[in-house]
């Protein structure tokens, strides 16, 4: 794969990832579960209970954009 495959495979990745953890699912990673899980829980949390909770979520679909990026255009991520 090119590297101007990688980029646009990292950017679709990453775009996926305004749900935290589909960009890992679409690049096939296993890790992608627990981030969908764990981004399901805070979402609840932030409608249900402590609304602050969406600053957490909305970090963690950050970090999971960037990571996604990251695991398709090097093959490894930030975590």
């Amino acid at each position: 794969m090119g590297s101007r495959q990688k980029t646009w495979h990292g950017v679709r990745a990453a775009s996926l990832s305004i749900v935290a953890g589909l960009g890992h699912l679409y690049l096939g990673k296993k890790r992608g579960y627990a981030i969908v899980g764990v981004g399901a829980t805070l979402f609840v949390i932030s409608r249900l209970f402590w609304q602050p909770a969406e600053l957490l979520y909305l970090s963690l679909a950050i970090f999971s954009a960037g990571d996604a990026y990251a695991i398709a255009k090097r093959g490894y991520g930030l975590m």
